[in-house]
């Protein structure tokens, strides 16, 4: 239950949440930095490449909710064990597809099994953090997803260098049954359970849809899922393909993105926690702002810059400060107005909307590089998107606001 004795930040609680993130984002970033060697292995168009996290992503949106409940009924420790085990396991079996079928079929697996780690570690910031804390321990917790992916886009491609994409994975995989094993030892939920209520499933959903705020939230999540499944899906193909990098350097900075996002996800908590003092959607204002100018940035002017490697890693960490940063605060808005008890339920729920963004994005990204032989207008269609949800969003919460 949440503790409201004690504002302090638990840095052991929260390592070891992190670590349930850093397992899992080091295989989903990883695979996807590992994509140029993929693509060549198996002869890939861009929008085939784009597939995988399509296939990824189908399966973990069709279980987001049911994971949720999972969650909400016994407890955000085994839920993570479930998520880390069976991720981890599932891109071990990555290194031996013999065929980019198999490959798709093996990321439509794993996708169950990662659905339940964000329920899983966002209802146990929301049962075990104060209040007064909660973005700032979110947005550091989620920090570990961060690290995992900075680890994985920037490490296994030089791994595969040397010894193959195949073992890179593999060797991944490994890391996160290993963090497993270390969360069983070290890991005590400090929630209960919901086994004793009487609510049915559906009843639960039907009255958190009903709840406006919380059914805009899910459709800024759509905006959100759409900008996080195409950037690292396609950056590290968008840098060698349109900007003539290497497949190791843009592996590095597809890292150096991830490094953006793991400052920003304790950034924009701080700006919420401290700067408009628990107040989310000023916070979320300024980040939509900044994720919309990155992305126009990219279509119209980063191109320009392509014989300059260190300003074009300078852009990357700054879009990933906000295409990747945002998860923090916006899953601690979504925790806090659903309330503990309905938090990984709600989750998922916000989940669905996310990872549908996730779903359509990285193809449709794909196809418009492929009929225009670059990611220009890529870049200017998903600002645009952005854009058009968050108006939506800001608007009709204005409207609530008045109304109350």
């Amino acid at each position: 239950m949440e503790n409201n004795q004690e504002s302090k930040i638990d840095w052991n609680y929260l390592l070891l949440l992190s670590s349930a993130y850093f397992a899992t984002s080091i295989n989903m970033q990883g695979i996807q930095a590992l994509m140029p060697f993929i693509q060549s292995d198996f002869e890939l168009s861009r929008t085939q490449a784009g597939l995988y996290s399509t296939f990824f992503f189908i399966s973990a949106t069709i279980a987001a909710v049911f994971s949720g409940k999972i969650v909400d009924t016994y407890g955000a420790r085994r839920g993570m064990l479930i998520g880390v085990f069976s991720v981890g396991g599932m891109m071990f079996l990555h290194s031996f597809a013999p065929v980019y079928s198999i490959l798709l079929i093996l990321g439509l697996i794993c996708g169950f099994g990662f659905s339940i780690v964000t329920p899983s570690v966002n209802k146990a910031i929301i049962e075990g953090v104060h209040y007064s804390k909660r973005a700032i321990s979110m947005g550091i917790m989620q920090s570990g997803g961060g690290i995992g992916g900075f680890a994985g886009a920037s490490l296994l491609p030089v791994f595969a260098e040397s010894f193959g994409w195949r073992r890179a994975i593999g060797f991944s995989g490994i890391t996160a049954v290993l963090v497993g094993f270390i969360i069983v030892i070290l890991l005590s939920d400090r929630g209960g359970n919901s086994e004793a209520k009487d609510i049915s499933f559906f009843k639960k959903i039907k009255e958190l849809l009903a709840d406006r705020h919380l059914f805009l939230l899910c459709l800024l999540g759509f905006g959100f899922g759409t900008a996080i499944g195409a950037i690292p899906a396609h950056f590290a193909l968008y840098l060698t393909l349109d900007l003539g990098f290497s497949a190791t350097l843009a592996g590095l900075s597809l890292g150096v993105l991830q490094i953006g996002g793991i400052f920003g996800r304790p950034f924009w908590g701080i700006i919420s926690d401290k700067f408009f003092k628990g107040e989310r959607d000023p916070a979320l204002k300024l980040l939509v702002i900044m994720i919309s100018l990155m992305l126009f940035f990219f279509g119209l002017f980063v191109w320009r810059f392509s014989g300059s490697r260190l300003l074009i890693i300078l852009f990357s960490f700054l879009l990933g400060m906000s295409g990747m940063g945002w998860m923090g605060l916006y899953f601690t808005y979504i925790g806090e107005t659903s309330g503990s008890d309905d938090a990984g339920v709600a989750t998922g729920l916000a989940l669905i909307f996310l990872r549908t963004g996730v779903i359509f994005s990285p193809p449709i990204f794909g196809f418009l590089a492929d009929i225009t032989d670059n990611y220009n207008i890529s870049w200017l269609a998903l600002g645009i998107i952005i854009v058009f949800i968050s108006s939506i969003y800001f608007y009709q919460v204005n409207k609530l606001e008045i109304a109350k």
